[in-house]
């Protein structure tokens, strides 16, 4: 009984923090939004292995170093908040070059990153992100028994990953579809404007929090 009570508040805390707005949300919608929903999948792939990799630190105790060495983490949110500025930048770079709201919608229909691309992109930003960190922290300073099994270790960090991986599907799925896809042909060179200076705040902000 405790195991499964364990399990259903770990479900309920992180559904609440795989749904903040953040990073690697807006990495995801901006993959639907552009490309397809089979590409933005892989997006959805590598924020959920990031957070299985994540769930494995919180659980195994390793993301206590964070607090016994804090340079770490130090050193964690000033490459994770580079990484976030060098999308934001890169973003804003593109809007730049491309002068044409045609011009835009053609490039985004025809020139597809791979999805092993999308997939490292999303992974890194997820992994690299202070965010997931604090939220792990939190999560099992609050949730976790003192003595877990591997067995319990082993069902949170499926728990947490599939919760991160049906979220970022069902973000994938909603704005790849047509109707958002054609809301977003109306309004893409301010969009594009507006995700290049979102990630350009979150990495900012990560490397100064």
């Amino acid at each position: 009984m405790e195991y499964l009570l364990v399990l259903l508040h770990v479900a309920l805390i992180w559904m609440l923090a795989v749904a903040t707005p953040g990073a690697n949300v807006l990495l995801t919608i901006n993959t639907a939004l552009n490309y397809d929903r089979k590409i933005a999948a892989f997006s959805a792939f590598g924020v959920s292995c990031a957070t299985l990799i994540w769930s494995f630190f919180g659980g195994s105790g390793l993301v206590i170093l964070f607090s016994h060495f804090p340079q770490l983490f130090g050193s964690m949110k000033v490459v994770g908040g580079s990484y976030l500025l060098y999308l934001g930048m890169r973003q804003i770079y593109l809007t730049l070059k491309i002068k044409r709201l045609d011009e835009l919608t053609e490039i985004n229909q025809t020139v597809s990153p791979s999805k092993r691309k999308v997939f490292i992109s999303a992974f890194i930003t997820s992994i690299l992100n202070p965010k997931t960190g604090f939220f792990v922290v939190s999560l099992f300073s609050v949730s976790m028994p003192e003595n877990m099994s591997a067995t319990m270790i082993l069902a949170i960090m499926l728990t947490m990953a599939s919760i991160t991986l049906s979220w970022h599907l069902f973000l994938a799925t909603a704005f790849s579809h047509e109707s958002a896809k054609s809301v977003y042909a109306r309004i893409s060179g301010v969009m594009d404007y507006v995700t290049g200076g979102l990630f350009t705040i979150f990495g900012i902000k990560v490397m100064t929090s």
